[in-house]
């Protein structure tokens, strides 16, 4: 069983757009690992996904109509950077604040995003014709993949 160590995203005053990262004292004892290799990969990739996420929240606010796959896009690209920080061990606590603060959204709008990520799996199950308050709120029912309407 992997071991799951703690990580504060604390974004840095100093150094405009940068994260600080602590994580647990067992981790900065364990030998084996490179704790500042990993810290600094989760640095870039924490910056590269909240620079992803405002560039598709700017598309998103420059439309007459939201189109919710976009809201899925953002949702997918939180879901996968959990993914990459659980392989190597870590989580983030208080991940929708962190998130919410970073990505300049509402906490309980993080919330609705990643849920309806996971509600739906793939991009192709999106209807971009229906609103993005109906999914937002739960109120599109997932397709049958084999149906052929």
């Amino acid at each position: 069983m992997k071991v799951k160590y703690p990580l504060k995203m604390v974004v840095s005053d100093q150094s405009k757009g940068h994260l600080k990262a602590t994580t647990s004292l067992v981790s900065l004892n364990d030998s084996s690992k490179n704790i500042q290799q990993e810290l600094n990969y989760l640095e870039k990739d924490y910056s590269i996904l909240i620079k992803a996420i405002r560039e598709i929240m700017d598309i998103s606010s420059q439309q007459k109509k939201v189109d919710p796959r976009l809201y899925w896009l953002i949702g997918d690209n939180i879901i996968r950077f959990l993914e990459r920080i659980n392989d190597i061990g870590f989580y983030i606590i208080q991940q929708n604040k962190t998130f919410a603060r970073d990505i300049q959204i509402s906490e309980s709008s993080v919330e609705k995003i990643i849920a309806f990520r996971r509600r739906f799996e793939k991009l192709s199950m999106i209807d971009p014709e229906i609103s993005w308050a109906n999914y937002r709120e739960n109120k599109v029912t997932i397709p049958d993949e084999n149906s052929n309407s």
